[in-house]
């Protein structure tokens, strides 16, 4: 299993330097044992503030940057990025003490999303989403499984991180999402629900009445959307526990999606045995807690996997470390949890208001953290992680 704290990191900022033995160098003097690569990422547009060759970049949508076998799959193929790091330059880091984990975005892909609707995520409506496969399809489980067992074979990854093995919730960033209603639980937990045909199919032939369901949720936006004004968002969490301790169908249909993500990332464990080490993101939310909207059970989870990656990011120091204990309460204690932090402003206000939060941690338990992200960070903020971990004057000064 890998080891040592974690930086997250894109493949082209890794481009970016010339001396990687040199970059190498100065990544481990901050403390950092394992670099957790974008292998498969979406698009987005990234403000990069020491970026080399475009201070403002535009990732390839829906990518994979490492080498995979285009006999391996079925009706959905990866799509090979344009430009992605070369065997060498994932060698020189290995050779100079880094550990590679293979951060892997897996089912929120709006290119794939929209070369095959079919897969994609639709609402009871029927509209699709395309930024979001299903993973309720057997093609789309067919492409995850591949994808990850052809990651993993890479000769310099040794752990695979998996982000969104799930649905994605409604809100999520899409390009130029718009909605002039308030963020409110209830309908936008209702509206990331997916009832596309794999969806009708596996949650009825488990005994749930989808169709029902589907009907009912379509009554509940509708009228929803047709008041004067919207819910406070604490009142639409109430309306949500309502309707999951009143409707059985509802409360089924949430635990055979928690099923269907559990099962899914036991295959690709067992796909990729022998090869890599397993860990989850259990949800892309401020709160992982409500990681079960996207169909992930925290404790089932931690136990098809080597561990939970736990993203816990803001600027509310209190609830970040309450988070963590809930987490930690889910998830049994034998299973191991590694917290990502941002060491950024947006996040906290100084280094002191970071390094006070990792020393919080530690002691709660916390033995690996992951940093995000590389490319995103000023190097002052690097410095920022080197004071956490062992406290001394700031070491990184160069490009490396």
């Amino acid at each position: 299993m890998t080891s040592g704290h974690g930086l997250y990191i894109y493949p082209w900022d890794i481009m970016d330097h010339d001396d990687l033995p040199g970059f190498a160098a100065g990544l481990k003097a901050l403390g950092i044992g394992r670099l957790c690569m974008a292998t498969a990422y979406h698009t987005g547009k990234f403000l990069r503030p020491h970026g080399r060759d475009a201070r403002v970049y535009f990732p390839q949508d829906g990518a994979v940057y490492v080498p995979t076998d285009p006999g391996g799959y079925g009706a959905i193929r990866p799509i090979m990025a344009e430009r992605m790091p070369a065997v060498d330059m994932l060698r020189t880091l290995h050779d100079h003490g880094l550990a590679i984990s293979a951060w892997t975005v897996l089912f929120h892909n709006t290119a794939l999303g929209t070369r095959h609707p079919q897969a994609a995520c639709h609402n009871a409506f029927g509209d699709c989403y395309p930024y979001s496969l299903c993973p309720s399809n057997a093609d789309v489980r067919a492409y995850g499984v591949a994808l990850c067992r052809d990651i993993a074979a890479h000769p310099y990854v040794d752990d695979l991180i998996l982000e969104t093995p799930g649905w994605q919730p409604f809100h999520h960033g899409f390009h130029h999402e718009m909605s002039l209603l308030s963020p409110n639980a209830w309908p936008d937990t209702l509206l990331g629900l997916c009832f596309c045909d794999a969806c009708m199919d596996g949650a009825t032939r488990a005994g749930v009445d989808a169709a029902g369901l589907r009907q009912r949720v379509r009554g509940h936006l509708s009228s929803y959307m047709a008041r004067a004004c919207d819910g406070t968002a604490a009142e639409g969490g109430d309306r949500l526990v309502h309707a999951v301790l009143g409707d059985d169908a509802l409360r089924d249909f949430l635990r055979w999606r928690c099923g269907q993500v559990t099962s899914l990332v036991r295959d690709i464990r067992d796909a990729v045995a022998g090869d890599a080490t397993l860990h989850v993101i259990a949800s892309v939310q401020a709160n992982p807690v409500r990681s079960w909207v996207e169909g992930s059970d925290l404790e089932a989870l931690s136990h098809v996997c080597d561990g939970l990656e736990v993203c816990l990011y803001g600027r509310d120091t209190q609830a970040i470390q309450a988070r963590f204990d809930d987490v930690r309460e889910i998830v049994p204690a034998d299973r191991p949890l590694r917290p990502v932090l941002r060491p950024a402003p947006c996040d906290f206000p100084d280094a002191g208001a970071f390094v006070a939060q990792v020393d919080s941690l530690s002691r709660r338990g916390v033995r690996e953290f992951a940093f995000y992200n590389f490319g995103h960070l000023r190097r002052e903020n690097l410095n920022w992680i080197y004071r956490a971990l062992d406290g001394l004057a700031a070491p990184f000064a160069g490009r490396g």
